[in-house]
């Protein structure tokens, strides 16, 4: 019995050690996250220098040449570009306007992507308003055939989880210009998915299948104003003008950066974002903020001398906001024999205050990572739970990688997101390094404690 209550206590003494040895490496990571200015810098770069990063344009082979360099005198183990091929769209310009017998009045308006291009002096038609696509397939074809189909249904901001609010409203944005092809539509107007009301349109992806049609966001107060016009006159005309064009086959890469681990350098460990933003956007919050934050956990890993037993890699994914190219050739170059995709976390959801990570994982890993929460409260982290695990990293899971996605206060982030709204003024720099201490310290600990 003795014998036993020495062990315990040998245990428990071994147990308290341990987790004081870990708080004590979260303070150093914190506290050289928020002595550094490298991440705040980097972004301002990216904003200033390289907005409208969509790939295939000028500005995303500069942001990826920049990073590039950055870790080369960060002197990481490795640092390239993965080069593939995969087709882009490009829009030079979107004007809308409402014909009136005074002349017209312009709306605030960007193109959604892959807008089809108008001709000529653009696109004229009277317009037919819905508030949803299940609205719009209650109409006659006959009804709706040439006409412009304005879908304006606004948000619902009594969703008190801000991302559940953007996914009850987004299905106008993604899938309504198809339904309105469908029905004969000449082309598609969508109110913009966005808490704010001012009159900056936020833009994003539309499907189309073989065809397509003109397909734009308005300002909610230009949406507003055209739905009070409709009122008045339900025969008022619009034109839609889009300059944009389809880019096939174009060369394009994700960015990789990383340093070795020292016992089990096969067993990579994940860290990153998209570089890539909508063209009308510095893309501060989305997703320049998760580049830059994920970015710095090779420079807090290298600055503080960790020993790291897995191999650090960041990975700066290109292309989530049109088609998810990147992520999905990241995870069908790997090859298995060489190389064991151990773990992957995804930031990509701002710069704002942190409150937690979503895991895919098994229940068993979840546990294990639910075991960090202690460490990691001190610095914002309200919750570790099953959930999504994020975009680009999501086809990691046929490897049967457990995937995190970083969380922050998520408030303001649909006043900002996919709009010329999202700039570098917005980001609070104490917020940044705060993410970056958190995502630094969960793969600190994921590194030293993952076993599976």
């Amino acid at each position: 019995m003795k014998k036993l209550l020495t062990i315990l206590v040998l245990l428990l003494s071994f147990s308290a050690f341990t987790q004081n040895a870990d708080s004590l490496m979260m303070r150093k990571i914190f506290e050289n996250a928020i002595s550094s200015n490298d991440a705040y810098n980097n972004l301002r770069y990216l904003c200033e220098n390289t907005p409208g990063r969509l790939m295939g344009s000028e500005a995303s082979i500069n942001a990826l040449n920049f990073l590039k360099t950055y870790f080369e005198k960060l002197d990481v183990d490795s640092v390239y570009l993965q080069e593939y091929k995969a087709d882009s769209w490009k829009c030079n310009s979107t004007s809308v306007s409402i014909i009136t017998s005074e002349g017209k009045i312009d709306l605030s308006a960007e193109a959604l992507g892959p807008s089809a291009a108008s001709s000529g002096k653009g696109l004229s038609s009277y317009v037919i308003e819905v508030h949803s696509i299940d609205e719009l397939k209650q109409l006659k074809k006959s009804e709706v055939e040439g006409k412009i189909v304005f879908f304006n249904r606004p948000v619902k901001n009594t969703f008190t989880e801000t991302f559940q609010m953007y996914s009850d409203a987004v299905g106008q944005r993604a899938r309504g210009p198809m339904a309105a092809l469908e029905m004969g539509a000449s082309a598609a107007l969508v109110r913009s998915v966005t808490s704010l009301s001012d009159d900056v349109p936020h833009t994003g992806s539309t499907r189309f299948e073989d065809n397509r049609i003109p397909a734009v966001a308005l300002g909610v107060e230009s949406a507003e104003l055209l739905s009070k016009l409709l009122e008045e006159n339900e025969n008022l005309k619009v034109n839609i003008k889009v300059d944009a064009e389809e880019l096939k086959g174009i060369t394009t890469y994700n960015l990789i950066a990383e340093i070795k681990g020292e016992e089990k350098p096969q067993e990579v460990i994940v860290v990153g974002g998209h570089i890539d933003t909508w063209f009308n956007t510095a893309g501060a919050h989305d997703d320049g903020a998760g580049i830059v934050q994920t970015a710095d956990v090779l420079r807090i890993f290298k600055e503080l001398k960790i020993h790291n037993k897995r191999t650090i890699r960041f990975v700066a994914f290109m292309d989530e906001e049109y088609t998810q190219s990147g992520g999905k050739h990241y995870a069908n170059s790997i090859d298995t024999l060489v190389e064991i995709p151990y773990f992957a976390l995804e930031a990509d959801a701002g710069a704002f205050a942190p409150t937690g990570f979503t895991f895919t994982s098994t229940v068993e890993q979840l546990k294990l990572f639910q075991t960090f929460k202690p460490l990691l409260e001190p610095y914002g982290i309200k919750f570790i739970k099953a959930g999504w695990g994020g975009v680009d990293i999501y086809p990691l899971k046929k490897f049967n990688t457990p995937l995190t996605a970083f969380r922050t206060e998520s408030h303001r982030y649909f006043d900002l997101h996919h709009s010329a709204n999202d700039t570098f003024d917005k980001i609070n720099f104490r917020e940044l390094q705060m993410g970056t201490t958190c995502i630094s310290g969960l793969i600190y600990l994921t590194d030293k404690y993952g076993d599976w």
